[in-house]
Order: structure tokens, then C-alpha cells, then sequence
């Protein structure tokens, strides 16, 4: 009987080098792999766990979904916590796979994204390892950092130094959950003294605040938005944000000492809006729509740890509402930014001039999709944006009055880009989109829109992943 995440894990490396091995027609492989994956996330996300053992259709094999892989000291096995996450990014892919089959994204961009959802699938998974599971997360993070930063380049002739900045999150955070495992196997041993366990309590947050890139180590995201492929860098960075957030529900739920021991509220509240606020400003002053993609998401990125440090208050449900948010403006902007990079040949000003009067649905979508980010009225992130400054005002009026103001720096800068996209136009030889190209487009922009109107629409998904957390 094979284990399921036997079959996930070896499935992912065998397609893996199958596509490396095609890599010649990239686009015809992506769009295989999409739905490949698209089946494997729908599989994920309803199946059901009361049932241990089911059959693999056609092939006939037996599969334990919550039977364990074991190798060399570590363990993982599928749990009701993580099986709405895996069926997250397994749709993340399937969805910059389906788009990479539109407008290529480099010819090893799909093996090398196989793989890196294979080592994600094996961190979310994990529930055994010499130190506790948990804690040696960012150990794999390091690793599946070391392997973005190559998708990323993406055979491009440009300076490494953004892509490899990715690095120094987790590679910073994993000797503090080194030393909070130290401490935590101290704990037992005089069960009188919370020395140890204010102690791990402390490193263990002040790990995640690192994990989680705030400012001023957040340049891996702008840098690499600016110089990779917008799918890639998309995907890339959705993945380690998921696990990431996911990481952090994971330690709270499983060392409930943590709120309790550590300056939670203070130090995610001061890194957020630090977060928050740099976005905004540096949206404004940037005029290269990669960058500006990155520093709205970096404004988006640094509410969303706002929400997650707020104390009291089941957090749980709002940030993956916002998580949920972000991957979809992400997503849509990444749609129209492939588009017009492979039309006008770059994403600097004086290329995109005028680009808007032949791509107006890409354009539409880059905007839209950006302006989601920074919580504009009619776009994807707006609820969520309102909402979460909502909360944070009810515990303090100044920092939601702070990111509220940024928000507008992040707008400004889409107003900017909006005039030069439907301003003159100066290259007459620019072509028009194509039909395919353009339908994408309108249906990135028609859910951006809907979920806008009607954000009761994610209330299944997120009560379907609140349930597996126990929530």
C-alpha cells in the first residue's frame, strides 16, 4: 500500500524530470502539468480523511492517506490542518502553470517548480524529524530558497543578488528554533521554572518575524518582481508565504505558551506596519511596473502580518481571507505583466507608453490586480484590506490610520502606471492580443471583480480550512 505522501512527493519529482527531459515545448508541457495538478489539488481539498484507505482510479493501487513516509529520521503524513494548504498550492501551481502555457516563463520553469511543490509538500507534511517538526522548518526553507533563487533567474542575464536575498530569512531564523528546541527539552526537567519556556516562547516569534521578511529584509520580493518573470515570481513567492502563515497557526496551536511568554502584538504590529508603510512609499516613487507590483504586495504583505500579531482575537479566519485575497490580485496582475513583457519586450516606462490602447484587457488586469493589493475600492483585496483595518483599529486607531495613508502611496503609483499604459502610444509596431490572451485576461478581471461584489464567496474554502485547524 502506498502512502500518500509516497505517491504526491515521488509523483511530483517523476513529472519532474519527465518535463525537464521535454523542456524543448515548454508551453505544450505546462499545459499538461496544470492539469495534472489542477486534478491532484481538487482531489486534495475534498477528500476524505474518515476514509484511511481508497484506490487509485485506473492504476488499481491502494493508497493510505494518513499512512506516514519515513526516511533517515523523518516522517510525513497527510493531517486535516494541512490538507487544505497542500490543496493550495498545488492550485497556485496548476493556475502559473496554465498561464506559463500562455506566455512561457523560461524553458525549466516548470520541472523547477515541480520540485520545489515537492519540497513544500514535504515541510507542510512533516509531523516527525530529530528536532520537532515544527522547528525544523525553516531548515527545508533554506533549502527551497536555494532553489527559487534559480527559477527565479530563469536563464536571464541579470544580477543574481535579488533572487539570492530570499536566502536570508530562513537562513537567519533557523539557529533561534535551534535554540528554542534546546530550551523546550530543558523545560521538563524543572517544571517550576518558565525560564526555559519564556525563552523559547521569545525565540521561536522572533524566528517567525524573520521568516516572515518584514522590513528591512524584505528586498528578495521588489527585486525579484522587477527582474523574473512575473508567474514565477508569483508562484515562488505565494509558496513560501502559505507555508509560512501556515507555520505560524501550526506553533501557536501546538505550543499554546507562545502568546502568553512572547511580545506577540508588539512585534508583529511594529514589523507589519514597518512593512506596510515602505510599500506604500516606495510604490510611489517607483516607475518600473515589476517593482511596483512588488512594493504594493510588500504593502499587502506587511498588513497581512499586522493581522496575524493582533492579540485576542481568533486571527485565524481574517488572515486567510487576506492570504486568499493576495493570491488572487497577485495572480491577475502576474497574468497581464507576462502578457505585456512579451509584447513590448520589457515592463520599463518608456516600453509600456501607450501599451494599454493595443492590450486593454492585460493592461486592465495588471492594474486591477495591483490595485487589489493595496485594498482599492471594486478590486479583489478591497474587503479584505477594510476589514483588517477594521480590527486593527479596534485595538489601536494609529497604526490602521498609518497603513490606511500608505495604501495611497501603492494607488498613486497604479494611477501613474494607468497613464502610461493608455497614454500615446509610441511603438506602432506593438501587436495587438490575442483572442486567448485577452479571454484570460477578462476572466482573471471578471473573479478580481466578483469576489469584490461578493467576498461571501471564499466563507466554504476558509470555513473548509478552519475546520482542519481545529478553529
Amino acid at each position: 500500500m502506498l502512502s500518500l505522501p509516497l505517491l504526491l512527493i515521488g509523483g511530483l519529482l517523476v513529472l519532474a524530470a519527465v518535463t525537464y527531459l521535454l523542456r524543448t515545448w515548454d508551453r505544450a508541457v505546462a499545459l499538461v502539468a496544470a492539469a495534472l495538478l489542477g486534478v491532484t489539488a481538487l482531489a486534495l481539498w475534498f477528500m476524505d480523511l474518515s476514509v484511511p484507505v481508497q484506490t487509485l482510479p485506473l492504476v488499481g493501487r491502494s493508497v493510505g492517506l494518513l499512512a506516514p513516509l519515513e526516511r533517515l529520521g523523518f516522517a510525513m503524513q497527510l493531517q486535516a490542518a494541512t490538507a487544505p494548504v497542500l490543496a493550495a498550492c498545488f492550485a497556485l501551481t496548476a493556475v502559473a502553470f496554465a498561464l506559463a502555457a500562455r506566455v512561457s516563463q523560461g524553458h525549466t520553469f516548470v520541472p523547477i517548480a515541480l520540485v520545489l511543490l515537492a519540497g513544500y509538500t514535504g515541510v507542510i507534511t512533516m509531523v516527525s524529524a530529530p528536532l520537532p517538526p515544527l522547528l525544523m522548518a525553516p531548515l527545508f526553507l533554506v533549502g527551497l530558497s536555494c532553489v527559487s533563487a534559480f527559477i527565479l533567474q530563469a536563464g536571464r542575464l541579470q544580477h543574481p543578488a535579488g533572487p539570492l536575498r530570499l536566502i536570508v530569512p530562513p537562513v537567519l531564523a533557523f539557529p533561534l528554533f535551534v535554540l528554542a528546541a534546546w530550551y523546550l527539552d530543558q523545560a521538563p526537567l524543572n517544571p517550576q521554572d518558565t525560564s526555559m519556556q519564556v525563552a523559547a516562547a521569545q525565540l521561536i516569534m522572533l524566528g517567525m518575524v524573520l521568516l516572515l521578511a518584514p522590513v528591512p529584509l524584505h528586498g528578495a520580493q521588489p527585486a525579484a518582481m522587477q527582474s523574473a518573470p512575473p508567474v514565477v515570481a508569483a508562484l515562488v513567492l505565494l509558496l513560501y508565504q502559505f507555508t509560512v502563515v501556515n507555520l505560524f497557526f501550526r506553533l501557536q496551536s501546538d505550543y499554546l505558551f507562545l502568546t502568553a511568554y512572547a511580545p506577540l502584538a508588539t512585534w508583529f504590529s511594529l514589523a507589519g506596519a514597518a512593512t506596510a508603510v515602505w510599500g506604500g512609499i516606495a510604490a510611489a516613487g517607483t516607475n518600473q511596473a515589476g517593482r511596483l507590483w512588488g512594493y504594493a504586495a510588500l504593502h499587502d504583505w506587511g498588513l497581512l502580518i499586522m493581522v496575524m500579531g493582533i492579540p485576542g482575537l481568533p486571527t485565524l479566519p481574517l488572515a486567510l481571507f487576506l492570504l486568499n485575497l493576495r493570491a488572487i490580485s497577485m495572480m491577475t496582475t502576474a497574468a497581464g505583466l507576462s502578457v505585456l513583457e512579451q509584447h513590448a519586450g520589457g515592463l520599463e516606462p518608456r516600453r509600456l507608453q501607450g501599451a494599454g490602447t493595443r492590450l486593454p484587457w492585460n493592461s486592465a488586469a495588471v492594474l486591477l490586480g495591483g490595485l487589489g493589493l493595496a485594498g482599492f475600492p471594486l478590486s479583489a483585496g478591497f474587503t479584505g484590506h477594510w476589514a483588517a483595518i477594521q480590527v486593527i483599529a479596534g485595538v489601536n486607531w494609529r497604526p490602521a490610520v498609518i497603513v490606511l495613508l500608505a495604501s495611497g502611496g501603492a494607488i498613486f503609483g497604479y494611477i501613474r502606471l494607468a497613464r502610461v499604459l493608455f497614454g500615446p502610444l509610441e511603438n506602432r509596431a506593438l501587436v495587438r492580443e490575442r483572442p486567448l490572451s485577452a479571454f484570460v485576461a477578462v476572466a482573471a478581471l471578471l473573479l478580481a471583480v466578483g469576489l469584490a461584489v461578493a467576498p461571501q464567496l471564499l466563507d466554504q474554502p476558509i470555513a473548509r480550512a478552519l475546520l482542519g485547524f481545529g478553529s
